[in-house]
């Protein structure tokens, strides 16, 4: 009897360290861009719902670049994070406008992080936003031009999120609903929504379909904290956006 209860014991600790293996830590980089209204934990709450286990964290400030976060300026500690733990995914956010007006620093700062998370085996994700007012009267390349100008940076183990591409098509399907806030710039919730739809897509391959339309968790006191929420038939839009999307 002894000896059974031994190698049930032995099954459970397989079973409780093969289930810790099975999630996948994450790394947000980035600014406003990435942080608004919860983003990064409303990704890993969707994976959450469909069965994935993402542990998602980040390093943001508002109005930062990836220069900022390569040198720690605005009290940044991104790359000593890096170097102190171990990540299986890290998205890159540079500044807004960054890959298209400043697209030198820009290129530079997105190869140097590469570099570093590359030599660490670690998979890549680029963060494709949408244009800004910043951006308007100005031509650029590409229906896409934060994305185009990416591109260059793509490989087998690095891939754009197309979040901007997800803002056209919804904005082409549904003028009448916004996905920013009044500056027309930062995410409104349900930009923040179909963005971290765009996220599930890209970093699990799984469709956002029948996706809940708020989420949740609780603070170190247990008191229940929304992390965003939307209407049912706006949540059902950007799932079915996301869904037609190709994304590899």
């Amino acid at each position: 009897m002894k000896h059974i209860r031994y190698i049930g014991f032995l099954f459970l600790l397989v079973y409780v360290y093969s289930q810790k293996t099975d999630t996948e830590k994450v790394l947000f980089i980035g600014n406003s861009f990435t942080f608004y209204f919860n983003l990064p934990l409303v990704v890993e709450s969707m994976a959450e719902e469909k069965g994935v286990s993402l542990d998602v964290y980040q390093s943001t400030a508002g109005g930062v670049s990836l220069k900022d976060h390569w040198d720690g300026n605005e009290k940044l500690s991104t790359r000593i994070i890096l170097k102190q733990q171990s990540f299986s995914k890290v998205v890159l956010q540079d500044y807004s406008t960054n890959p298209v007006m400043n697209s030198d620093q820009s290129m530079r700062y997105f190869k140097k992080f590469i570099d570093l998370l590359s030599s660490q085996g670690v998979e890549i994700f680029l963060y494709g936003t949408w244009p800004v007012p910043l951006m308007d009267g100005k031509s650029f390349s590409g229906v896409d031009p934060i994305q185009e100008a990416l591109k260059p940076l793509e490989s087998k183990n690095i891939r754009i999120v197309p979040v901007g591409t997800a803002f056209r098509l919804f904005q082409k399907e549904y003028p009448n609903i916004s996905l920013f806030t009044s500056d027309m710039k930062h995410p409104s919730p349900v930009g923040v929504y179909l963005a971290a739809c765009v996220f599930l897509k890209t970093l699990t391959g799984l469709s956002p379909e029948g996706l809940y339309r708020r989420f949740d968790r609780k603070d170190e006191s247990g008191k229940k904290i929304f992390l965003g929420m939307i209407e049912t038939g706006a949540a059902k839009k950007c799932q079915d956006i996301v869904s037609k999307m190709d994304i590899k």
